[in-house]
């Protein structure tokens, strides 16, 4: 099974996307959206360096994952069921338009309202999220950073990049 993932889930997951060597998709749409949150004024610190991280091992890993282009003429399933179209919505109708090369896929939602829309469109074993750290609390965050990434951190100590809680440990280790 290939994974889909929206742009929110691929944040989510950026720490272990790669670690599992399983080759996973991802609209171009979502590639617009990176950039936009790295170039954003409105984007906080936090969701600014997980953007940037992200399309470093996006470029880090170029061959360990499939872009597929957004093409207007996939949103013709959507505007049947008269719903209003935004970027949520384009990565649906890639993975829509993916589904029919290989249905043998996971759409991969963190977003609720997104993820019931899917509903229309996939079956619900075919729809799942990503578990978000905060799930797990354990009194530390263990953190494997590149050097760019390593630098970024120390430069701005007073950033919480890692949405770490008050008195939370939180181990830094070169890659």
């Amino acid at each position: 099974m290939s994974k889909f993932y929206d742009t929110c889930s691929l944040l989510l997951d950026a720490n272990n996307i790669f670690k599992n060597k399983e080759k996973f998709i991802i609209s171009s749409i979502t590639l617009e959206e990176l950039e936009e949150i790295k170039v954003s004024s409105n984007k906080d610190s936090d969701i600014k360096y997980a953007a940037r991280y992200v399309s470093r091992e996006l470029d880090e890993h170029a061959d360990e994952y499939h872009v597929h282009i957004f093409k207007e003429s996939m949103l013709n399933p959507i505007k049947d069921r008269d719903i209003p179209i935004n970027n949520d919505m384009k990565i649906l109708a890639t993975a829509i338009d993916y589904q029919k090369h290989d249905d043998n896929i996971i759409f991969v939602t963190n977003d609720l309202a997104l993820k019931n829309i899917a509903k229309l469109f996939f079956y619900s074993h075919q729809i799942t999220s990503v578990k978000e750290e905060d799930d797990e609390y354990c009194g530390y965050i263990d953190k494997a950073l590149d050097n760019q990434a390593m630098e970024e951190f120390y430069s701005y100590p007073t950033n919480n990049y890692f949405n770490a809680y008050i008195n939370q440990y939180i181990t830094v280790r070169n890659q």
